[in-house]
């Protein structure tokens, strides 16, 4: 009979998520949703019911950041007081840490390719940062054909300068600004249905109060493969230690 001298499953487990976890933290990306909703504000009453959400991803790149922006017209995915059951979204425009600079690094593949600086959207908030939008003659007004309706998505990345912190550390001063109040965000939609209340509408995002960041999905599907990986070698160890 031979001894087995593999070490406990349990401790694998803890090794194999330490060391994938290391492994990874120089490239995880930071991520958190914000909720584009009347409930935040809209310069239409209560709303014509537009809504979307925006997915912002922070990743390191060199000694900058990378501003992954994901945007979603969810508009008439659920139900909303001003009843609107599609619309064309076309341009978001948000705030950025103080002291930082951005800049569009990748438009591929998206309508959304006019990038504007210190926007003012009438009626809803002036002096935003940093806006982008499909091609316009400006940030509020222009042809809403080629903007985003309801269930379509695109992709901006934004190069972020003159920051410090990690992808980490932004993330979390992104949305701890984005909670209090010091950084806002702002979406502008046209060609509003199913609403009786018009059909256009410029709607504030805001993040609710137990939002947290959650790493990017390729980082969890690299820790549950070195996970996976480890306990496959665990366990032939063992067969071999019983042989």
């Amino acid at each position: 009979m031979k001894t087995n001298f593999a070490p406990p499953l349990t401790a694998c487990i803890a090794t194999g998520l330490a060391i994938a976890s290391s492994l990874l933290t120089a490239t995880q990306a930071q991520a958190f949703a914000l909720s584009v909703d009347p409930q935040y504000g809209t310069t239409n009453g209560i709303g014509t019911g537009a809504t979307a959400t925006l997915d912002f991803n922070i990743v390191q790149s060199g000694a900058d950041l990378l501003l992954n922006l994901g945007i979603t017209n969810t508009t008439g995915t659920k139900a909303t007081a001003g009843g609107a059951t599609d619309s064309s979204l076309v341009g978001v425009a948000f705030d950025v840490l103080s002291g930082v600079t951005a800049s569009v690094k990748s438009t591929a593949g998206s309508n959304f390719r006019s990038f504007w600086e210190n926007v003012d959207i009438s009626g809803l908030h002036d002096g935003f940062d940093y806006g982008i939008s499909t091609p316009r003659n400006s940030f509020e007004g222009g042809n809403a054909n080629t903007g985003l309706s309801k269930n379509q998505s695109t992709f901006v990345s934004f190069l972020l300068t003159g920051s410090s912190l990690s992808a980490e550390q932004a993330q979390s001063a992104f949305l701890t600004g984005f909670q209090n109040g010091t950084l806002k965000a702002g979406v502008r939609f046209q060609q509003v249905s199913g609403s009786n209340i018009g059909t256009s509408d410029k709607v504030m995002a805001g993040v609710s109060a137990d939002a947290e960041a959650v790493p990017e999905p390729t980082t969890i599907a690299g820790m549950v493969m070195g996970l996976g990986s480890l306990v496959a070698a665990r366990r032939k160890q063992a067969k071999k230690a019983t042989a």
